[in-house]
């Protein structure tokens, strides 16, 4: 599998949606819990850097990657899904991101991870946090654009 130069591990939860976001009944399943002024923001990043999405959610749990794609793409998200984080045991989100670099034959030159909750100190300096109340904001924006930039 090609690897892009530069990746965005992204959570949802606190991240794509927030504590405000309205569902939208007329999108169905997770497309309705993607906010689309947090969506708006990735589209800034994705345009800006030319990045793709890796999932590291709890979603990819529950979810096939099709339905995954579908979902964002029916929000508005510009993106491209290129794939799902492993799932690992332990506290894992860190480790679940640094066993998809380890195990990509040409890992990303770029990457970043945006997380509302957890640390990662497997991934010092690659972490940008958001708050759940707001999810991802153009607060974010000027640090994500820093860890992706050439």
């Amino acid at each position: 599998m090609f690897v892009p130069p530069k990746v965005i591990f992204l959570d949802i939860d606190g991240v794509m949606n927030n504590l405000c976001t309205p569902s939208e009944p007329e999108r169905p399943g997770l497309a309705a819990c993607l906010d689309p002024d947090n969506v708006a923001v990735l589209n800034q990043i994705v345009r800006a850097t030319g990045a793709v999405v890796v999932l590291s959610s709890s979603w990819r749990l529950s979810l096939p990657l099709a339905e995954l794609r579908a979902s964002f793409a029916a929000a508005g998200c510009e993106a491209q899904v290129v794939g799902i984080t492993p799932d690992v045991d332990g506290p894992r989100r860190g480790r679940e991101i640094r066993a998809w670099l380890d195990a990509q034959p040409e890992p990303p030159t770029r990457y970043v991870a945006i997380d509302d909750q957890f640390d990662m100190p497997e991934l010092p300096g690659r972490l940008v946090k958001t708050c759940r109340f707001h999810g991802l904001t153009t607060r974010e924006l000027p640090q994500v654009l820093a860890q992706l930039a050439d």
